[in-house]
């Protein structure tokens, strides 16, 4: 049986009798009487849970429109007195209008609620499978275009974005957010969100998270803490092909719980949202192997080289300047023969994140190959390159290499070349600073040398 328990009858003067002889004590729906003029008040509705509303055909204008926002979902039937309506049928259809002469027989009643009973819920029915055919082709639709701006080099996490906010904004959340595995595969960290929650309540949240992740089973939490806002929390896991990829956190303030439809559309969602973000992983894995250096994790050098055509040509267009340092480790080869190449290995993998701590984060910072670096200072006069080529030097000077517990002491020789002062070109600012690194080391080692 529908959901729905009551039927309305709304009239003007006095209330009509709708069933000949009362309404039976078997009818399954309880009626309840309105006065036109009550009806008529505006922002007046008595609730959602009512099969059909019977109302006066020859009532006051705009009844019949009022009808829709008073009783939302019920079916509107229009009835006449019988002496009004002597000779007619007692139930007329026509133009998606039905109209009944009263008083009815009891069974006719019947057969009329069950008839709107059933067309009611066929239509709720088709349009809820309508709704769910327009969501599945917009969120594919969306999904689509994630997947392809994956592919371009830049923005790729925010790609996820258009599909946790369609989600978002269908089933009515206040906020939502995507938890994924850190990159060392530890702690699952909120990468993405739409709208941000008190900081206090996004950490009470992650230990559930952690949960849901883990067990890898949806929660919905509609009772919430004290000091917590959220009146309903759910909480799915993001699985592809049984690997766990993340989870999506959904969050509803004003509006309440989430309904069943609401979580059937997230169950959908997450299907495709995990596919997303395994594939935007591997892009980025498969992005990292190309452009960075295996043993040090900088970045390698065919990037550096690309990377620095487009920074020298920017250089020439806006008139801005350019620097480059490159790095030699002073009489690394006695490393290698004394404690052998894996503590080679990692002195290499150290000394790159030394640089790294000395500049900035707009800098690139890469191995050129063996134990030479490059570092690109992009809008740095020679003056700041100079400056940033001691902090390094000195930096290396008084650090203590602890490659398998060795305490090993290493220097480096540095050349410094800018554009436009020395060159013009990327190549020709690498081979400047190049040649300046060696004078450096024949002349003294440990020491900086300009290029000329």
């Amino acid at each position: 049986m529908d959901e729905r328990s009551r039927i309305g009858i709304v009239y003007r003067d006095r209330a009509p009798e709708l069933v000949a002889g009362g309404i039976p004590d078997g009818m399954p729906w309880e009626a309840e009487f309105f006065e036109e003029k009550e009806v008529l008040a505006e922002g007046w509705r008595p609730g959602s849970d009512y099969v059909a509303v019977f109302f006066p055909v020859d009532g006051a204008p705009g009844l019949r429109g009022r009808l829709a926002d008073a009783f939302p979902g019920a079916e509107p039937v229009g009835f006449r007195t019988s002496a009004s309506t002597s000779g007619e049928a007692a139930v007329k259809t026509g133009a998606g209008e039905t109209e009944l002469r009263v008083p009815a027989p009891p069974a006719l009643v019947r057969t009329l609620l069950d008839g709107l009973v059933a067309a009611g819920s066929f239509r709720r029915e088709a349009e809820s499978a309508s709704r769910r055919a327009d969501d599945t082709r917009d969120f594919l639709d969306t999904f689509v275009s994630a997947l392809d701006a994956c592919a371009r080099l830049s923005g790729r996490k925010s790609a996820l974005g258009p599909l946790l906010e369609r989600v978002q904004t269908r089933i009515g959340a206040q906020e939502g957010a995507l938890y994924l595995p850190s990159e060392s595969g530890g702690e699952l960290e909120r990468v993405l969100s739409a709208g941000t929650p008190p900081e206090s309540e996004a950490g009470d949240r992650l230990s559930a998270v952690r949960r849901v992740f883990e067990g890898g089973t949806p929660c919905l939490d509609d009772g919430r803490a004290p000091g917590d806002s959220a009146r309903s929390v759910l909480l799915h896991p993001l699985a592809c092909r049984g690997e766990k990829v993340g989870v999506i956190e959904l969050v509803s303030r004003a509006g309440g719980a989430f309904a069943p439809e609401d979580r059937a559309l997230v169950e959908m969602a997450a299907g495709p949202l995990a596919v997303a973000i395994r594939t935007l992983g591997r892009f980025e894995l498969s992005e990292r192997l190309t452009i960075t250096d295996d043993l040090t994790l900088l970045y390698n050098y065919r990037y550096l080289k690309k990377y620095l055509e487009v920074e020298v040509k920017r250089c020439l267009r806006y008139k801005k300047k350019v620097s480059l340092l490159f790095i030699d480790i002073d009489e690394f080869k006695c490393i290698n023969d004394t404690f052998g190449h894996l503590v080679g290995s990692r002195a290499l993998a150290e000394m790159g994140q030394v640089f790294k701590q000395c500049v900035r984060e707009t800098d690139v910072v890469g191995r050129y190959g063996g134990d030479e670096f490059v570092i690109v200072l992009p809008e740095t006069p020679l003056g700041g390159a100079m400056a940033v080529a001691e902090r390094i030097r000195k930096r290396v000077e008084r650090y203590e290499f602890a490659a398998r517990n060795l305490s090993i002491r290493l220097t480096v020789s540095l050349g410094v070349a800018n554009c436009p002062r020395h060159t013009l070109t990327a190549e020709g600012l690498i081979r400047k600073a190049d040649a300046a690194m060696y004078r450096a080391k024949e002349l003294s080692r440990n020491s900086i040398k300009v290029a000329v």
